[in-house]
């Protein structure tokens, strides 16, 4: 049984009580102690940002995770993974679909028990709600920064601003072409075109990873829709 601790702490804001780093890894030990379990490693990430995958050891633990080398993911609290709901479900996905347990100690969640199955699904709720909440809130910001003439939003992946205009990007088009063809003619899923994209290295908008979120945009926006031709060309190879 691989056991992995995961830690962090966001370094633009002052230090949760009892929980420093080296109290999360005391904690995730003490656990593992009383389990009789061992912890093969504990990753550790100090940065500035709370909302964000993009950080140097998560990405270590996922590419970890996404091979099937992870039995057991251990965290002293919820929100050392992240505090934003929307990304905690694209984990938890994650986690599900490779057979992770996930233990969460200060809430006492444990994903192999009924009473943490029903936090997951819950948290998998509210989700959902958020991201159906995410629409109003775009427009009402949409419409603030027009009223004050800034310019809207960053440009969509396969595209750039240039002199207030959007500006084709060969690469990235490249990339979501091979998504759609993954989704429309192989039936990947979204995250096993997420899988397969990380495997090849081709990166997401700013050098990210991909996640199934960013594919599911991807393969619902029109912007990116393959015309008949291009159909055409895929069934005849």
């Amino acid at each position: 049984m691989s056991i992995y601790g995961y830690i962090r702490l966001n370094n633009h804001r002052a230090t949760p009580k009892n929980l420093s780093l080296r109290v999360q890894a005391g904690i995730i030990r003490k656990w593992a102690e009383e389990q009789g379990l061992e912890i093969k490693k504990i990753f550790r990430d100090i940065a500035s940002n709370s909302a964000s995958l993009e950080l140097p050891n998560l990405k270590k633990l996922i590419s970890l995770i996404e091979q099937g080398k992870v039995s057991v993911l251990v965290v002293a609290r919820l929100d050392r993974l992240t505090r934003i709901i929307r990304l905690h479900h694209q984990l938890l996905k994650l986690f599900e679909e490779n057979k992770i347990r996930f233990v969460s100690l200060a809430e006492n969640l444990d994903s192999k028990t009924k009473s943490g199955k029903k936090v997951l699904e819950a948290i998998e709720i509210l989700a959902l709600w958020d991201a159906k909440s995410i629409p109003d809130r775009t427009r009402e910001m949409i419409e603030r920064k027009r009223k004050i003439g800034e310019r809207v939003g960053h440009a969509p992946f396969g595209y750039t601003y240039q002199k207030k205009h959007l500006t084709p990007l060969t690469k990235e088009l490249t990339i979501a072409s091979i998504i759609r063809e993954k989704r429309e003619d192989e039936n990947f899923s979204y995250h096993k075109i997420a899988k397969f994209l990380n495997s090849q290295r081709l990166r997401a908008k700013r050098g990210g990873r991909w996640y199934a979120e960013t594919i599911k945009v991807i393969c619902e926006n029109p912007l990116y829709e393959r015309s008949s031709g291009d159909k055409q060309g895929t069934a005849a190879r």
